[in-house]
């Protein structure tokens, strides 16, 4: 499973693409969106399949982007520009955690609490001399197969659950796993190098 800190990583990159301007204010905001979707492994100490759940759905963002979007709410002409871009920001990067989390073999109920269902979008695109090009992630079947036949996991109700660090088997040993893989420092690294030259740049631009 892709860590929190690579969310955070991957959130300030998408920052640093679409903002004009960033900040102390605006880098922090936007980790915390990154970040949010992972507090649900707190959650998992009251109920273990709440992990990857609660707050690892669709709904958030939709209501959010919803809210930017309504003429009626008028929430962009009270922001202004420079905020409401910032907005976009925090959801677009609340958006990618989830995503790293679906397209996982660990899984996202990103339809709860509608529906309680795990799903985890996987598989390979490759090219062999043999079978030509094979494309996995999603399968037509004409027979009336499902479209994710991998997708379906386990559900919130039937006892499906997403390891949290929280919830340990001897009720004492708690571990966080900050990297997990090579290429997850280097995203790490690179968002840190992406955003501190930004900030430098604004610096001198500024004086």
């Amino acid at each position: 499973m892709v860590t929190t800190l690579v969310a955070v990583a991957t959130g300030l990159l998408v920052a640093a693409a679409v903002l004009d301007r960033l900040s102390v204010r605006v880098v922090a905001l936007v980790a915390v969106a990154a970040a949010l979707p992972d507090v649900d492994a707190v959650l998992a100490v009251l109920h273990p399949g709440l992990h990857n759940a609660a707050l690892h759905n669709v709904w958030l963002p939709l209501i959010a982007g919803g809210l930017l979007t309504s003429r009626r709410v008028g929430l962009c002409e009270r922001l202004g520009g420079d905020e409401t871009r910032l907005a976009w920001a925090m959801v677009l990067a609340y958006t990618v955690a989830v995503a790293f989390d679906l397209f996982n073999v660990e899984s996202a109920a990103v339809l709860w609490p509608l529906h309680d269902r795990f799903f985890a979008v996987y598989g390979q695109l490759a090219y062999s001399t043999t079978e030509g090009l094979r494309f996995t992630f999603f399968e037509l079947q004409f027979g009336g197969g499902e479209l994710l036949p991998k997708a379906g996991r386990g559900t919130v109700a039937g006892g499906y659950v997403v390891p949290s660090p929280f919830v340990t088997g001897d009720g004492r040993t708690m571990r966080a796993v900050l990297v997990n893989a090579g290429w997850e420092l280097l995203v790490a690294l690179v968002a840190v190098a992406v955003v501190g030259l930004r900030l430098v740049d604004q610096t001198r631009d500024e004086s």
